[in-house]
C-alpha cells in the first residue's frame, strides 16, 4: 500500500502538470493573437467576426479588401432585409453608421477592380445616406462613356431616391451630376436605363443652379438629319434642360424657350416646351405675342425659314396654350389679317382654348367659312381644315353649333363630305341637347359608321334619362365605365359635357366635377372630364388647380400606364386655371 504521502506527492506532481499545460495553452494563444500574418496584417483569433468594425478595420489591407467589401454589403443586406427594407429601422442604421463613411472613403481613395468598384457604389447607392456625397461625387465626375457606366447608374438612382426623402443637398453632388449630364451622350450608350435613371436625376435635385446651365443648354444648334446629333440634343440634353427649366419655373429662360418654339430644327421639342411656358404664363405671354407680331428682331429671323408664313400658326398655337386675355386678343388680330387657308385653320383652332364668347365664335365661324370644304392642313399632317374645325367645334360648349353642324353635314359633298362628316357627327353628339336628338340621330343613320352609331345611342340615352337637370349628369359621373364594348365610356363623355353646358356660371358644378376626377379613371372619360371643368373656369381657379396637381402626382405613384394616359390634359386644365387667375 502506498503511503499517505506518496499520494500527496503524486497529486502535487498532477497539480503542476495541470497548470503547466493551461500556462501552454494560453501562450499558444497569446502567440496566435499577436503573430503577424504572411499579408503583414494583425488578424487576432478572438476578433468578433459578426461586427461590422472588425471587417471595417480589413478595409485598409488590400489583401482583404474585396472580402471586407462583400461582407460588409451583407450586413447591410441582412438588417434591410429583416427591416423590411425599412432604412430608418434602427438596426439599419446602426449598420450604415458604422459602414458608410469608411465604404465611402474606400470608393474615393482606392484604385480598384472593377468588379469590387461597382459593387462598392452599388451598395452606397442603396444606403441613400448623404454621407456617401463623395462617393457619389465622384462616380458622376469620373464618368467616361463605356468606362463607369455602372456606376453613373447606381449614383443616379442614389440621387433620385434622396431627393424624394429631402437629403439632396449636396453641392458637390449636385455640381458632379450635371458635369456628368453634359458630357453624356446617349447616342453613345447602349443601356436606355442608364439615359432614364441619369435624366430623372437631373430632374429630382430641382437645383435652382441648373437654371442658368440649362438655358445655356438651348442655344445649341441642331441638324435633324444627322440621327446622333439628334438624339443627344432634342432627346436628351435640350429635353431635359426644357424640363428643368419647367420645374424650376426659370423665368430668365423665357426668351430662350420661346426661341425653341420658332426654330423649326426643334419641331418636336414644342410640346415640351409649350408645358414649360404654361408654367410661367405671365412673363412668357409678352414674348410670344412678340414673336406672333414680329416686333422682336431674333425672333423675325426664324419667320423666313417657314413656307406659307406657317410661322405665324406655330407662335398662336403656342400662346393660346396660355389661356390669357392679351394672347386672345393678338389672336383674333393674326385671324382677321390671315392670308391663307392653313393660318386661318390653326388660329381659328387655337381659339378654342380661351373662354368662349360672341367674338371669338363668330370669328371661328368666319374663319371656317373662308376655307374652301377640301382645304388640307400640312401642319396637320395633311387633315382636312373643316373637319378639323368642325371636330374642335365641341370645346366650345355651345348647344347652338348643333345646328349649324348638322347643317354642314348635310350640305357637305363629293369628297368633302367624306372628309369632315365623321368629324362634324362626333362634335353633334356631344354638343346635342334633348330638342336636337332626333336630327343627330338622322344624320348618324345616314353617314355614321357603327361607332357613331353606338356613341350615339349612349349619349341620347344619358340626355333622354337627364334632360335637363346638371345634377343628374353630374350623378352618371358615378357609374363604372364598362371595359366593354369599345364606345363604353361614352356615357361619362356625354354627361361631362352636358354638366360643362347646363352648369355655365354654378361654382358648386365645377366643384363636384374636379371631385369626380379621381373617381373617372378610363382615359377618354377622364379627358372629357377635366375640359368640362376648364370651360366653366373662365376666370381661373387656383384651388381646383392644386387639387387636379394632387390627383396627377397619386397616379404617378402608382406607375399605372392607363391612369398616365388621361393625365396629360389635367395637367395642362390645371395650368390654365392658374394662368387665368393671374392679373
Amino acid at each position: 500500500m502506498k503511503t499517505a504521502r506518496t499520494l500527496r506527492l503524486v497529486a502535487q506532481l498532477r497539480l503542476k502538470a495541470l497548470a503547466a499545460s493551461a500556462a501552454s495553452a494560453r501562450a499558444t494563444v497569446l502567440v496566435s493573437c499577436l503573430a503577424p500574418l504572411a499579408a503583414g496584417a494583425l488578424l487576432c483569433a478572438c476578433a468578433d467576426e459578426n461586427d461590422p468594425q472588425t471587417w471595417v478595420k480589413r478595409l485598409d489591407d488590400p489583401a482583404q479588401r474585396p472580402a471586407a467589401i462583400k461582407r460588409l454589403s451583407q450586413f447591410f443586406d441582412d438588417a434591410t432585409t429583416k427591416a423590411n427594407k425599412n432604412l430608418d429601422d434602427p438596426q439599419v442604421k446602426q449598420v450604415v453608421d458604422a459602414i458608410v463613411e469608411p465604404m465611402s472613403k474606400v470608393y474615393t481613395t482606392v484604385a480598384l477592380d472593377e468588379k469590387t468598384r461597382k459593387d462598392l457604389i452599388k451598395i452606397l447607392a442603396d444606403m441613400r445616406d448623404p454621407r456617401a456625397a463623395p462617393a457619389i461625387a465622384k462616380a458622376f465626375n469620373d464618368y467616361e462613356a463605356g468606362k463607369n457606366d455602372e456606376d453613373v447608374k447606381y449614383a443616379a438612382q442614389a440621387v433620385v431616391n434622396m431627393a424624394k426623402q429631402g437629403k439632396m443637398t449636396d453641392q458637390g453632388v449636385i455640381d458632379a451630376l450635371w458635369n456628368c449630364f453634359s458630357k453624356f451622350q446617349a447616342s453613345k450608350t447602349k443601356s436606355i436605363n442608364l439615359v432614364t435613371d441619369l435624366h430623372d436625376a437631373v430632374l429630382a435635385v430641382k437645383s435652382p443652379s441648373y437654371g442658368p446651365k440649362a438655358t445655356e443648354k438651348l442655344a445649341a444648334g441642331v441638324d435633324p438629319k444627322i440621327p446622333d446629333q439628334a438624339r443627344d440634343q432634342i432627346q436628351f440634353w435640350q429635353l431635359t434642360s426644357i424640363q428643368v427649366l419647367s420645374d424650376l419655373k426659370y423665368t430668365q429662360a423665357i426668351h430662350a424657350l420661346v426661341t425653341v418654339i420658332v426654330n423649326p430644327s426643334k419641331r418636336d421639342l414644342r410640346s415640351t416646351t409649350n408645358a414649360a411656358l404654361m408654367r410661367m404664363p405671365k412673363e412668357a405671354e409678352p414674348v410670344l405675342i412678340a414673336a406672333l407680331k414680329g416686333t422682336d428682331p431674333e425672333f423675325a429671323k426664324y419667320a423666313a425659314m417657314y413656307d406659307d408664313k406657317s410661322y405665324v400658326a406655330v407662335v398662336a398655337d403656342s400662346l393660346s396654350w396660355l389661356s390669357r386675355p392679351a394672347g386672345k386678343a393678338a389672336i383674333l388680330e393674326a385671324l382677321a389679317a390671315a392670308d391663307n387657308d392653313q393660318n386661318r385653320t390653326i388660329l381659328a383652332q387655337s381659339l378654342v382654348h380661351y373662354p368662349p364668347d360672341a367674338t371669338t365664335v363668330k370669328a371661328f365661324l368666319d374663319a371656317y367659312a373662308k376655307i374652301p370644304p377640301t382645304a388640307a392642313i400640312a401642319l396637320l399632317n395633311g387633315a382636312n381644315a373643316h373637319g378639323q374645325l368642325t371636330q374642335a367645334s365641341a370645346q366650345f360648349y355651345q348647344p347652338n353649333l348643333t345646328d349649324w353642324l348638322v347643317k354642314e353635314i348635310t350640305t357637305a359633298k363629293g369628297e368633302a363630305a367624306d372628309e369632315m362628316q365623321l368629324f362634324a357627327l362626333d362634335a353633334a353628339i356631344k354638343l346635342m341637347q334633348a330638342g336636337q336628338l332626333n336630327a343627330v340621330r338622322d344624320q348618324v343613320n345616314k353617314e355614321g359608321t357603327e361607332l357613331e352609331k353606338s356613341k350615339y345611342k349612349l349619349a341620347s340615352q344619358v340626355v333622354q334619362k337627364c334632360s335637363a337637370d346638371v345634377n343628374c349628369y353630374v350623378k352618371v359621373l358615378d357609374d363604372p365605365i364598362p371595359s366593354s364594348p369599345p364606345t363604353a365610356a361614352e356615357t361619362a363623355v356625354k354627361a361631362a359635357w352636358m354638366a360643362a353646358e347646363y352648369g355655365v356660371g354654378n361654382g358648386g358644378v365645377r366643384s363636384q366635377l374636379v371631385d369626380k376626377v379621381d373617381k373617372v379613371k378610363q382615359p377618354g372619360a377622364r379627358l372629357a372630364l377635366a375640359e368640362a371643368i376648364d370651360f366653366l373656369s373662365p376666370q381661373g381657379d387656383p384651388a381646383s388647380a392644386d387639387k387636379l396637381d394632387k390627383i396627377v402626382d397619386a397616379d404617378r405613384a402608382t406607375g399605372d400606364k392607363n391612369l398616365l394616359m388621361g393625365d396629360d390634359v389635367v395637367v395642362k386644365v390645371a395650368q390654365r386655371l392658374r394662368a387665368r387667375a393671374l392679373p
